[in-house]
């Protein structure tokens, strides 16, 4: 496994509120949005949340990372947080071109990237597709998965972290039954 699986992995959890960690990334997320409209969406109270806040908000950044380079200046970056029966769903929306339909399952795969050659010929760095394996192992992490889907109007794609938390530790493993 890689140092960065590694450094995963080894996460510790703790008790937050997901509602802050989110609300407090889509501030940071405001002066790097440029002239794209950002639209955050979430619950009008605490979402408690047993995890390890640094990694989500890694796998936060890396997903507005992505947004911002698929979609278009004058386009939009959509933000929300939900709960639902088995835990909480993150999303990261934006305005841009569709998700092939073979990527949409290879995209939290290592090294895998859309990013078109052109633009690397233009002297951008090459982009390795790290970043979205990433929050696919953060998801993990947290008992839950990453997955990615064009939106129905056609108008972008929506990536979401399907979250249930990470287990609790025992104390001591004398009292389990």
């Amino acid at each position: 496994s890689s140092r960065v699986e590694r450094a995963i992995a080894s996460a510790e959890a703790e008790d937050f509120d997901l509602r802050a960690l989110v609300a407090g990334c889509a501030d940071g997320y405001r002066s790097l949005a440029g002239m794209r409209a950002l639209r955050v969406d979430l619950p009008d109270t605490p979402v408690p949340f047993h995890g390890a806040p640094d990694l989500i908000a890694q796998a936060l950044d890396k997903l507005f990372d992505n947004a911002r380079s698929f979609s278009a200046d004058d386009g939009w970056i959509a933000i929300g947080l939900r709960t639902d029966e088995r835990g909480v769903i993150v999303t990261m929306a934006n305005s841009g071109p569709l998700l092939p339909l073979a990527m949409q399952e290879r995209l939290f795969d290592t090294l895998v990237s859309l990013r078109e050659r052109s633009s690397r010929l233009a002297g951008e760095t090459p982009h390795l597709g790290l970043g979205l394996h990433v929050v696919r192992l953060v998801a993990e992490l947290h008992n839950g998965r990453a997955s990615a889907a064009n939106l129905d109007d056609g108008s972008g794609v929506e990536f979401s972290l399907c979250l249930v938390g990470m287990p609790r530790r025992r104390l001591s493993e004398s009292d389990s039954p």
